[in-house]
């Protein structure tokens, strides 16, 4: 019988993504480091953001001018004046703006451009078209526009931005941008006050760096940069300030995490009541799958495949239940059941025919069941009270999980070997059992999963395939390859030696009632 191994399930990856969350939120919440850098992507984030809005201050601006230049005379009288009042007024972009004329004139909303500004006027130029200039105290820095229009430059001061929101709330002391380039440095910031950090007028951008590093470092177009610092209360007051945040967001994953391993621990107690009354109601009943010796084209054993049959009618598959009772400690009671069910269907099958088999059949049993020692008393008893002879019981190792106590299943290998039951491998090659737990095992059948049939005719497949039939002669025990579903595939195994058969080419599972009237059972 072939098994597929489960993968990783979804259950288990949103599972570990929600702890994984948790404990990035934990360290949010303990750690200055992680505080810190929490701080600074929000802060690198928001700064992006204002940037983009300048820039789109620029180019909505941009296309305002290219209207106005054709209602200016270019003579700075009062109508132009009034069209550059106009404009500022009904633009929200427009801070202050002003015509320089080709003959030299200029004029603008404001009486006084030159209090604007700085002097000496200090510039970080972007582009020929946008500078940042210091304002008259070096403490905001002003993004300008300058356009060459028909008669002359119109120079827009974009309107401000609101400051960083992680500082529009923090002490005026406590906080410091720098936006240098060339040697030139533009201070925004608390530095009129006595702040905790090195003013403008006292220290130079080198002396800045060489006190206290920035926090962010941003480039700007053509070299500039911005660079932010601040304080450790800064950093507090925001760790503060996403405290309740944070622990809201712990506190639901911890939640989710609870409903869902309570929803499992649900499922799964759900799930083994169903199997453990499946068993007492004898609804976990074995189909037989007959094992074809393809030399001589006849039948020489069976495979017991246990089904779930339910009180409607449907048929579940083993894939779907037998990993839950693996997991839920359930396998050992169905294995014991179904030798007594395989059991007493090979002694209604002699009665029926008169005499004793010459089959064998065979009973997975997982690695937890034949390390129990119990296997031993359950076999014996089921071959005594039904009078049956032990070669007509065999028992495969399925691989769907390693032996932890090997030695404990040598021995009981050991004595089902010498009451007359032989061990089988199941699905070699694709599972767990390797060649040192075939001699351990005394086992006189390797099964070749049906992987590799269902590949024959590819080189690896082949390969593989060869090399087990070579070590099979070689250890002198069987092979069987299961899962043989074409003429094709049946044809290439019988020319690599491989002469016994298991597959839909030759039947599938079917109850024992149908067994009972095949016709194809011959005795």
């Amino acid at each position: 019988m072939t098994i597929r191994r489960p993968s990783v399930s979804f259950y288990s990856i949103a599972l570990a993504t929600l702890l994984i969350a948790i404990s990035l939120v934990t360290l949010a919440l303990t750690s200055q480091t992680v505080g810190r850098q929490l701080f600074k992507y929000n802060l690198e984030s928001f700064e992006h953001q204002r940037s983009e809005n300048y820039l789109h201050s620029i180019q909505s601006t941009s296309i305002l001018l290219d209207n106005l230049q054709y209602h200016l005379s270019y003579t700075c009288d009062k109508e132009d004046i009034s069209e550059l009042e106009r404009a500022s007024y009904y633009s929200s972009h427009i801070r202050s703006i002003s015509l320089e004329t080709k003959s030299g004139k200029v004029c603008g909303d404001h009486s006084n451009l030159s209090q604007l500004y700085g002097s000496p006027t200090k510039k970080i130029p972007l582009n020929r078209e946008v500078v940042i200039i210091a304002n008259a105290d070096n403490n905001e820095s002003i993004v300008q526009y300058r356009k060459q229009v028909v008669g002359g430059v119109i120079t827009v001061d974009i309107a401000k931005q609101p400051t960083n929101a992680l500082l529009s709330n923090a002490c005026d002391q406590c906080w410091l941008q720098v936006i240098e380039n060339d040697g030139i440095s533009l201070y925004t910031g608390g530095i009129n006050k006595t702040s905790k950090l090195p003013s403008s007028t006292t220290a130079s951008n080198h002396d800045l760096k060489a006190i206290v590093k920035p926090i962010l470092s941003i480039p700007l177009h053509n070299k500039a940069w911005i660079r932010y610092y601040v304080t450790p209360k800064v950093i507090a007051d925001y760790r503060a300030h996403i405290k309740p945040f944070l622990l809201l967001i712990l506190s639901g994953l911890i939640f989710i995490v609870l409903v869902m391993l309570y929803r499992r621990y649900h499922s799964t107690s759900i799930i083994k009541f169903l199997i453990l009354n499946a068993i007492k109601q004898n609804h976990l009943v074995p189909y037989y799958q007959p094992i074809i010796d393809a030399e001589k084209r006849i039948i020489c054993g069976y495979e017991a495949l246990i089904r779930w049959e339910t009180k409607k009618g449907k048929v579940i598959l083993p894939d779907e239940f037998i990993p839950q009772c693996e997991t839920n400690g359930v396998i050992t009671p169905l294995t014991f059941q179904l030798i007594n069910t395989v059991a007493r269907d090979i002694r209604k099958l002699e009665m029926q025919h008169g005499k004793t088999l010459p089959y064998y059949f065979s009973i997975n049993i997982s690695a937890s069941v034949l390390q129990d020692p119990e296997l031993i008393d359950i076999t014996r008893s089921a071959l005594a009270h039904y009078h049956i002879a032990p070669h007509n019981l065999a028992f495969e190792l399925t691989e769907r999980a390693p032996i932890d106590n090997i030695e404990q299943a040598e021995q009981n290998c050991i004595k089902l070997n010498a009451m007359g039951i032989q061990i089988k491998l199941d699905d070699v090659g694709n599972g767990y059992c390797d060649f040192l737990a075939l001699q351990k095992l005394q086992a006189t059948t390797i099964k070749i999963d049906k992987v590799f049939i269902d590949d024959i005719d590819s080189l690896a497949a082949s390969s593989i395939v060869k090399s087990l039939v070579a070590f099979a002669e070689k250890a002198e025990v069987e092979v069987i390859a299961e899962g043989v579903e074409t003429e094709q595939q049946a044809k290439i195994l019988t020319e690599l030696g491989i002469r016994y058969h298991q597959g839909f080419l030759y039947s599938k599972p079917i109850p024992f009632s149908k067994l009972a009237s095949s016709k194809n059972f011959n005795v």
